[in-house]
């Protein structure tokens, strides 16, 4: 509930050198009051040095900021105590604030209330915990821009044109008898087409947007002893994985992220595929099988000195049945020369020739890593990037329903039942910003966020 006061541990909670505790609330004042002493007196958007006392009892000396509702992140009275960064002390302290009359906040409901008190809209609510999470600075720029209104700016533009629409085709349908200028069936197909066309610019970001953020997903495959392990290791730039020259060394995938020209590759290096009696490799290999439908990408290391076997070809076979996106490593250059590219392999600017030993051919597999994912567009001064899942679902609703709309005008029908659709499209764009969303997913995006956040 909105009217109790929260507070929590804003920062890791670990030894360090600054710890800070949030609280946030009617009696966030009261409980400072309490607890807090000092010779200046704390005021809005002013930090100052005191002591926090639990009794008479001095337990810490600290520096505390008061933020004054409504002009605060949550838009309620909040004051933060920046205490030393002992775990012991700052739970002590957090103790107390408790003792005094606030509640441990949920994960995530400072932020959420500070959505519910119109301090922000839904999706910068999200970019925050996209910030915490980024890993990379392409990951944190798209997070900043959609902090800073990039998601909601766009979305609000598109919506407020259907809600004048509606606006228009309502005023029509209840009151034929003003005089306004009237729309015609013609210029609404051509707004409501302007509007799609503006969501599928959007819409086409997400591909390279998801790949910004959750990173690409790549399966390393091979025969046994191909090199698999050793382009991990390379990728990775330390030991990740066992290499020998004993054929079945790995038995189950390793997982690995790497990040390279600021985008996250998510590996996994699999087992070798080969006939084998053994049961764990064989449980192995069927992993490495199972794996290469959920992943975006396969590596095929191909081992020259053997030349392409029935295992590489299966492999081959498995990539096109799922329709995989490849590179083909043809691994060992330093010690065989032999051609092994035949009519199996399709697209020969997917070969690369390697030596994993040599650190050879590692850039090169780099580079048309990105190339294939199209990821360079993304340096472009593009005003909206996709990232969020369920942003992009919405805004994929919101678009069948702009063209049912348009379809149901061309045939003729009337305009009430145009307008329909167009309330739908209207409403799944609202979700997005939280101008119209339900409480149990308001809840559900809130909950993924740190505690203290």
């Amino acid at each position: 509930m909105l009217t109790e006061t929260i507070a929590a541990i804003s920062t890791g909670g670990t030894n360090t050198g600054i710890n800070i505790i949030r609280i946030s609330g009617s009696k966030s004042k009261k409980i400072i009051d309490e607890i807090f002493t000092s010779k200046d007196k704390l005021d809005h958007q002013k930090i100052i040095f005191g002591k926090i006392k639990n009794n008479e009892k001095i337990l810490d000396e600290v520096l505390v900021s008061c933020f004054k509702a409504p002009n605060s992140f949550t838009g309620e009275d909040v004051y933060e105590i920046n205490c030393h960064g002992g775990r012991r002390i700052t739970l002590d302290i957090l103790e107390i604030v408790l003792e005094k009359g606030a509640r441990i906040a949920e994960p995530g409901e400072f932020s959420k209330r500070a959505f519910l008190n119109g301090k922000i809209d839904l999706s910068k609510a999200e970019s925050i915990i996209d910030i915490i999470n980024a890993t990379t600075k392409k990951q944190t720029n798209i997070a900043i821009d959609q902090l800073n209104g990039g998601v909601y700016d766009v979305i609000k533009e598109e919506r407020d044109k259907l809600i004048e629409l509606l606006a228009h085709i309502e005023v029509g349908i209840d009151y034929p008898e003003y005089d306004y200028e009237e729309l015609t069936l013609e210029s609404i197909e051509k707004m409501l087409e302007s509007i799609k066309q503006s969501l599928i610019k959007y819409i086409d970001t997400y591909k390279e947007g998801k790949y910004i953020k959750s990173g690409i997903n790549v399966a390393i495959l091979g025969g046994t002893n191909a090199g698999k392990s050793s382009l991990l290791n390379l990728l990775a730039k330390e030991d990740k994985a066992i290499v020998t020259d004993i054929e079945g060394t790995t038995r189950d995938i390793v997982e690995e992220t790497v990040i390279i020209n600021d985008v996250v590759l998510n590996i996994f290096d699999t087992a070798g595929i080969r006939y084998t009696e053994d049961v764990v490799e064989k449980i192995g290999i069927q992993k490495s099988k199972d794996i290469i439908k959920k992943v975006d990408l396969i590596i095929l290391v191909i081992d020259l000195v053997k030349g392409l076997t029935e295992n590489d070809e299966e492999i081959l076979k498995l990539i096109n049945d799922n329709n995989k996106e490849y590179i083909i490593c043809l691994n060992k250059m330093d010690v065989s020369c032999e051609n092994v590219i035949k009519k199996d392999i399709q697209a020969p600017e997917r070969v690369i020739q390697t030596s994993f030993l040599l650190n050879q051919g590692i850039d090169t597999l780099k580079g048309k890593i990105l190339e294939i994912f199209n990821l360079g567009r993304i340096e472009e001064n593009q005003d909206l990037i996709i990232v969020n899942e369920r942003h992009y679902y919405l805004l994929q609703k919101a678009k069948e329903h702009i063209e049912k709309a348009i379809n149901i005008s061309k045939q003729g029908m009337s305009m009430d039942i145009v307008e329909i659709d167009i309330k739908s499209a209207t409403k799944h764009l609202g979700e997005i910003i939280g101008e119209e969303i339900e409480v149990d997913v308001i809840n559900k995006i809130f909950e993924k966020f740190c505690l203290g956040k």
